[in-house]
């Protein structure tokens, strides 16, 4: 489907676009002529979808009429179970949980945890340099999240592929990953039961790590309960996973189509933090979101209804031309840059630091060693329309 067909055609439950990596022309399509598109559900009751920038930013600040507490994935269940994890509430319990992990993700805490991201960025990349011809996500794109994760978390190295496992199955529907109708519900209950054992043995012994501080952390005077505690873990061991691994992908992606851009960083090393932001920008790790709408509410000359689902898909938003001069090009210098890479206000991911130091460690390393990654095929996509995912690249690795 090109920008030419009609808006009212989009189905963006249709997950082939996101496979396939032409999602960009249906949202282009929307923004210019539908910025407030309904969807049909096979399975439920339906949802509007934002894709202009404005829209987007509007909507999220304004939490009472757009509410997360209902979910923030499509579909009108929530995959951690009952109890909401700190995504999926709004102020002031928003506020409560979101407290609890803050000071432990903070940019200043983070560099606390910088001689484990070297280590492992160096690990890596003596790995695959040495092979020379690997597959990407697995030897390093999801790696590296795992392994800084597993650490920050408290969970042994032995153990931290669960991690990326748990998260494949629950947040896609990928016939790879689906052992059955019920493998999003064992997964979880896998993950739940798992970090239940180690939450006791933090309460035994706490130790430097964020399941002690959450087993020890305190809401109105009160310890976090059971379902409170696993929820957290839920959204920490996805969040935590899925950023850095789709970011990490992507840049190798995005560098091999405008290379001439890494030929600027490798020229001027100023401009790694300002890349690492475009590329936030220009490949959206986390497409979408959802609210839930409380009151009826009239916008581009159509009604949202009280229960209405609508959701934000930050991916278009951070294509919007009328924020973005020449949006579909890789610029990392581009200045403004007030993308939606990370959401947005009160519900920001709150594990941005970590991702930032992460994928800056791993290219600034490649620039210190004056390495190439190239793609040498097509990227395999899982099967999902919520995050920009990746399950495979096949690269080479070389001197430049």
């Amino acid at each position: 489907m090109t920008a030419t067909h009609n808006a009212s055609q989009v189905d963006l439950t249709d997950l082939r676009p996101f496979i396939d990596g032409t999602e960009h022309e249906l949202f282009r399509t929307l923004r210019e002529h539908e910025p407030l598109h309904w969807d049909d559900e096979p399975n439920g009751p339906g949802f509007w979808s934002l894709t202009r920038h404005a829209d987007l930013i509007a909507v999220i600040e304004d939490p009472t009429t757009f509410i997360n507490g209902e979910g923030t994935q499509i579909p009108s269940r929530r995959v951690e179970g009952d109890t909401p994890t700190v995504h999926n509430t709004d102020p002031p319990r928003h506020t409560a949980l979101r407290r609890v992990a803050i000071p432990h993700l903070r940019a200043m805490k983070i560099r606390e945890w910088q001689d484990l991201i070297d280590t492992s960025v160096a690990d890596i990349l003596d790995s695959i340099q040495t092979q020379g011809s690997v597959e990407f996500v697995n030897a390093a794109a999801s790696l590296l999240p795992i392994q800084v994760l597993g650490q920050v978390l408290g969970v042994p190295a032995a153990d931290c592929g669960l991690l990326s496992d748990w998260t494949n199955r629950v947040i896609s529907n990928d016939p790879e990953f689906m052992r059955g109708p019920d493998e999003k519900e064992r997964a979880r209950t896998e993950l739940f039961d798992y970090f239940q054992g180690l939450t006791e043995q933090r309460r035994a012994e706490p130790r430097n790590d964020i399941v002690s501080k959450l087993v020890a952390a305190r809401i109105d005077g009160e310890p976090l309960s059971w379902p409170d505690l696993a929820a957290y873990y839920f959204v920490l061991v996805g969040a935590g996973n899925e950023t850095t691994r789709n970011l990490l992908t992507g840049a190798i992606l995005a560098f091999a189509a405008f290379p001439a851009e890494w030929e600027r960083l490798r020229a001027d090393r100023d401009l790694l933090r300002p890349a690492i932001e475009e590329l936030l920008r220009y490949l959206t790790p986390i497409r979408a979101m959802r609210r839930t709408a409380t009151r009826d509410v009239q916008l581009h000359g159509r009604t949202i209804r009280a229960g209405d689902k609508v959701v934000l898909w930050f991916q278009s938003g951070n294509r919007d031309s009328a924020v973005f001069d020449d949006p579909d090009t890789l610029r990392i210098d581009r200045s403004p840059n007030n993308h939606l890479g990370f959401g947005w206000g009160i519900h920001t991911c709150m594990g941005s630091h970590l991702a930032r130091a992460e994928v800056q460690t791993f290219l600034r390393d490649m620039l210190d060693r004056d390495l190439r990654i190239i793609p040498t095929g097509e990227p395999d996509r899982l099967h999902t329309n919520q995050f920009h995912a990746f399950k495979r690249l096949p690269v080479r690795v070389e001197r430049a």
